[in-house]
């Protein structure tokens, strides 16, 4: 396998060199690209005619600061990171500083506060050696940065730029398939990177395409062989499965292309989570199995919502029990690692349970309230649900979801994207399924947090707020007593209508049509 990175900076790179002219014309207006060439600038807008000739990225101007001075120290902080000294790897300047400023910023917020490794380490390492993965990260590096320049959106003066990086990176890509000597783990690695960025455009439906085409890759490539010698394949599978996930919780229709549990694991003779766990990776896997078999089941067995117990096959119900006794182990296991950790890994458990919170609430909404004990299996040790019921569930997530985003770093350093941390579709649950005004009030104010990410994946925080906020609208106009926002919006959360995209199109045009009849 290939050596890591060399990522030590020359602290010569810059320096200028002997015979230049010691006196550089002085650039105090223009683009950034210009003031660090050192050259007049036009100030065309939206891009100099300088940068728009020679072929470069104009950087754009600076960010007037408001009072307080806050948009320039922001401004200062991205120019000063993306200008730093280059890695000694291949590729031109500007590739060496978007490189530069993948590993500062935007690596960090893709590992979502899970094992960083394959973000910080691996993918590094196959980039310099294989230039269709460091020209997608390089990719990568320019669309995140143009993300947080625009304010948390890729906005129209970054986006065509945007465009032809992504088609250049998908070229590549054709052409090296086409090498004899191309590796699974190359397309593989692309397949995240092309996810990673039609998510920071804002396309949910090319991002799950993209994701699909790694999954089904994975899938093929576990059928031919388990033997994992490669050291980067546990990791894109641990990552490609979380994001299966994702994308089923995501779009409320889509089936996980990949299936992590076994029969005898979905009958109850085989265990997923053990008595005790010994680290973080073990829980985070463990759980992952969990709620990928949870998204399988309740989709396969949708047809079957809301029917009464009589109505349930009793595969189904058995079933059920056996996935709440392994979330009830997790929790418990959990509890017991928590107790053993560092409190610098904290933040990383804290986040486990919170996912293992919501996906248990959701499962005792779907368990029927008065199971006949015939239901169970005495042998195998499984019962039916008493308490805690979804209520309390979601009560506790939401309590960990406050101590978890209070704990983090100072407001003036957010994480303006994450990759699954899954938070923000906890908090949109959460609103949505509550029946407590309090936990929904708090919910929605948590949606709203500093330190929230503005983007996970998928999920967009404004877009579950926009929803969250008409559907509140519509209970204050509704019937007393109905205080699940899930039932208010019932005729936009239908089969036909999948995914937050589609929910927040809906909702947004028939608000539109409502506000048209009243005038």
């Amino acid at each position: 396998m290939p050596d890591a990175v060399n990522i030590r900076a020359t602290s010569t790179a810059m320096a200028p060199k002997k015979g230049t002219r010691k006196s550089m014309p002085k650039v105090r207006t223009g683009c950034r690209t210009c003031k660090q060439r050192r050259v007049k600038c036009d100030e065309g807008k939206p891009s100099c005619l300088n940068c728009s000739r020679a072929g470069r990225q104009c950087e754009g101007y600076p960010v007037p600061m408001n009072g307080q001075g806050k948009e320039l120290q922001r401004q200062q902080r991205l120019d000063i990171r993306v200008y730093s000294l280059p890695f000694k790897v291949p590729g031109s300047q500007a590739d060496r500083q978007l490189l530069h400023f993948y590993c500062v910023e935007a690596a960090g917020s893709l590992s979502s506060f899970s094992d960083p490794t394959l973000w910080t380490t691996l993918i590094l390492q196959r980039s310099h050696h294989q230039p269709v993965i460091r020209n997608a990260l390089v990719t990568l590096a320019g669309l995140y940065r143009e993300y947080l320049l625009g304010g948390n959106s890729i906005q129209p003066s970054g986006s065509q730029l945007a465009m032809q990086r992504i088609a250049k990176c998908h070229r590549q890509l054709r052409l090296y398939l086409r090498t004899p000597d191309a590796s699974v783990e190359t397309p593989l690695i692309c397949s995240i990177l092309f996810y990673v960025f039609e998510t920071l455009v804002g396309d949910a439906s090319s991002a799950i395409q993209h994701l699909n085409s790694g999954l089904n890759l994975l899938r093929r490539t576990q059928a031919r062989s388990h033997d994992y010698s490669d050291d980067i394949l546990p990791h894109l599978i641990a990552i490609f499965s979380r994001l299966d996930v994702q994308a089923s919780a995501f779009d409320d229709l889509r089936v996980p292309i990949l299936t992590l549990v076994s029969p005898e694991e979905m009958s109850g003779l085989v265990g997923i989570v053990p008595d005790t766990m010994s680290s973080l990776s073990e829980a985070e896997a463990a759980l992952t199995k969990l709620q990928n078999w949870m998204m399988h089941h309740i989709i396969a067995y949708l047809s079957h919502k809301n029917q009464s117990m009589d109505q349930l096959p009793q595969g189904l119900i058995h079933e059920r029990f056996v996935l709440y006794q392994q979330y009830e182990r997790f929790l418990d296991a959990l509890s017991i690692l928590l107790a053993s950790l560092p409190v610098d890994m904290m933040h990383r458990a804290l986040l486990l349970r919170i996912q293992a919170l919501m996906y248990h609430a959701i499962l005792l909404e779907n368990i029927p309230k008065h199971t006949p004990p015939s239901s169970s299996n005495p042998s195998s040790g499984y019962s039916t649900p008493s308490s805690p019921g979804p209520n309390d569930s979601l009560q506790s997530a939401l309590l960990d979801t406050q101590q978890f985003l209070s704990s983090l770093s100072a407001p003036d350093t957010p994480r303006h994207f994450t990759l699954c941390s899954q938070l923000v579709a906890i908090l949109y649950f959460l609103c949505l399924k509550t029946t407590d005004p309090q936990s929904q009030e708090t919910a929605l104010a948590l949606l709203r947090h500093s330190r929230l990410p503005a983007r996970d994946g998928l999920w967009e925080a404004q877009k579950a707020i926009s929803i969250v906020q008409t559907l509140l609208g519509r209970a204050g106009a509704g019937p007393e007593g109905m205080c699940r926002l899930e039932d208010v919006g019932e005729d936009v959360f239908s089969h036909e209508i999948r995914g937050m995209d589609q929910v927040f199109r809906e909702i947004t045009a028939r608000s539109v049509e409502r506000v048209d009849d009243v005038r």
